[in-house]
């Protein structure tokens, strides 16, 4: 029951991230414009900024992953 639980609400906040981030792509949908180093990029204002917010997840999910990882070769040497 307890897993039911968990998956239900797994999907109530999918479904909310889901709409929330479709409300913001219509309304940042604005060109702009993006200078780094020598690259210049023009493009729609949320793909910038969904872009960015999934690099930023990847990673931290790399970091933690890693993190994870050498915390669990610790406690197998001691």
């Amino acid at each position: 029951m307890e897993q039911k639980k968990n998956k239900t609400f797994f999907w109530v906040i999918a479904t909310l991230i889901i709409v929330f981030a479709a409300i913001f792509a219509i309304q940042n949908y604005a060109d702009t414009e993006i200078n780094f180093l020598f690259f210049e990029v023009k493009g729609p204002l949320f793909w910038v900024i969904l872009i960015i917010f999934f690099l930023g997840f990847f990673l931290g999910r790399i970091f933690h992953l890693l993190r994870k990882k050498k915390k669990l070769e610790k406690e197998k040497t001691t």
